[in-house]
């Protein structure tokens, strides 16, 4: 069933109302709901639904997009304000997602784009991403490794520091959630990334914690390269061609 909001026709009167504006067909089943056909259509929002009326996909643009999901409650989020598209898993998760946007102040542009699908009751695990800002661009495949703990108390954070009256106070909140996750392990770390960052062709693998530890590389020049690096970083061996 696809749920449509914001709008003030149901899809059996815009059938019959939109018809003489475009070829509209409408099929009337032996029992169901209504089957409509038509050649195009503009709505703000889009609800997939199961038949217990738990999402599990939701197409929207940045003014309807919504916040935060679990167990099928949702909580606004602190930050988001870009559209496109939520996936839902069989509880009423948000399990990932699609997102695209822009933003150009003065002379600082921005654009990114992504796709991610997240680990269960927690943030993403794998996702392609791509990222701009003032012409340095970064594009590929990423992989997290996120802790066991639900981020349930995440999105309640999430939720007052939307409700703040003013940035200072959702700063305040922001902190509290990076202490919470903090104290119970970390938010997770990045430990793959193969793509593109500035001119370089990369594969990037890290350890447990985040740190890069094996980097293969064609840089600008076209040269190949294998680096190891300690835990802090520095290069300790180098293979060229």
């Amino acid at each position: 069933m696809v749920e449509i909001r914001g709008t003030r026709l149901v899809l059996v009167a815009a059938g019959f109302i939109m018809g003489a504006a475009a070829p509209t067909a409408l099929v009337m089943a032996d029992s169901g709901p209504p089957k409509g056909t038509f050649d195009e259509i503009s709505v703000k929002r889009i609800n997939i639904v199961e038949p217990d009326g738990k999402y599990r996909l939701v197409l929207a643009n940045s003014e309807r997009f919504p916040g935060l999901f679990m167990e099928g409650k949702e909580y606004k989020h602190h930050s988001r304000d870009g559209g496109g598209m939520l996936f839902f898993n069989d509880e009423g998760d948000e399990v990932g997602g699609l997102t695209f946007g822009s933003k150009t102040v003065g002379d600082n542009r921005r654009a990114s784009g992504s796709l991610m699908f997240d680990q269960y009751k927690q943030d993403q695990t794998v996702g392609i991403q791509y990222s701009e800002a003032n012409g340095n661009r970064t594009a590929g495949l990423r992989v997290w490794d996120r802790p066991d703990w639900s981020i349930k108390p995440l999105m309640e954070m999430s939720a007052r520091a939307a409700a703040a009256p003013d940035e200072a106070g959702r700063n305040r909140i922001r902190e509290e959630m990076r202490a919470y996750a903090m104290a119970n392990g970390g938010a997770g770390a990045e430990r793959v990334f193969t793509g593109k960052t500035s001119d370089d062709a990369i594969v990037r693998l890290a350890d447990k914690s985040g740190k890069p530890r094996l980097l293969l590389k064609v840089g600008a020049d076209g040269e190949p390269s294998i680096e190891f690096l300690d835990t802090s970083g520095k290069v300790v061996k180098r293979i060229t061609q």
